[in-house]
């Protein structure tokens, strides 16, 4: 039966539905309530520059022409030739002498003579080409941003879970290394709220995909409140050779953060 009851420090309300008596609120059970606050100014949060790699693909042939000495041998050669002797007559011994054909020959030796000209080379020179990519890495850095909350005895509460009322801008605005603009961030202008870990930037490949992400968390450990750094980035190729990422160099970004935190427990 529905209703509301109240008895020895214990406040129950019930709420029938149908014939079936369910528990909405009973200060029995376990119960979420804040042991403690504190209020954190300033917090800086800094991502550097990401990294390329040019890789070598290959090489390509340029072709040439040039003018060049040439050495040419020209063969020895014997030359065979026909030698016409013409009649004659001596008039002191009153002697003529018919007219004759013989045979003779000369010898040439060989000889080496130097000549320019044109020489083509399908590939007089080479022109190394490269692919560029994102460097991939897991980046992660952790710093301590206040003491948790204490009992009497000044030993820290065993904290069950921490919210964190948040606001902050991003004071550097770090590039997509492929585009001329800034990383899309998911800090919004106003006051907001967030448990564990927050996405403040990320970007994705021309299939949808995910490649770079940058995160921060803020979780208890120890009797410590701590802040966590991370930066997730997949290798990223250019997609184009001898063509580096214009603005690899301009994709770090810092943030500063105002931090209201609510350390809490559960009633055990």
């Amino acid at each position: 039966m529905s209703g509301f009851t109240a008895s020895s420090s214990r406040i129950r309300v019930v709420e029938t539905i149908g014939s079936v008596d369910e528990t909405v609120f009973d200060t029995d059970d376990d119960m979420p309530h804040i042991v403690g606050t504190t209020y954190l100014a300033s917090v800086a949060v800094d991502f550097d520059n990401l990294t390329q790699t040019a890789s070598y693909v290959g090489a390509l042939c340029v072709p040439t022409h040039s003018l060049e000495r040439v050495n040419v041998y020209v063969p020895s050669v014997w030359y065979s030739f026909i030698v016409w002797t013409p009649s004659s007559y001596d008039w002191y011994t009153d002697t003529y002498t018919s007219g004759f054909m013989s045979f003779d020959r000369t010898y040439t030796s060989g000889f080496v003579s130097h000549s320019w000209e044109w020489v083509y080379d399908p590939c007089g020179y080479t022109i190394p080409y490269f692919e560029y990519s994102v460097d991939a890495e897991e980046y992660s850095s952790v710093t301590n941003i206040a003491d948790l909350p204490t009992d009497e005895d000044g030993t820290a509460l065993d904290v069950d879970f921490v919210i964190v009322q948040a606001t902050g801008i991003r004071t550097t605005g770090g590039k997509d290394a492929r585009f001329d603009q800034s990383l899309p961030t998911t800090v919004p202008t106003k006051t907001f709220s967030f448990q564990g870990s927050l996405l403040l930037e990320s970007s994705g490949e021309a299939s949808g995909g995910s490649w770079f992400r940058r995160i921060m968390s803020v979780y208890p450990s120890g009797s410590k409140l701590k802040l966590k750094v991370q930066e997730s980035v997949k290798s990223l190729s250019r997609g184009a050779y001898d063509s580096a990422f214009p603005h690899i160099g301009e994709t770090r970004s810092t943030y500063s953060f105002n931090l209201k935190v609510f350390f809490g427990k559960f009633r055990q």
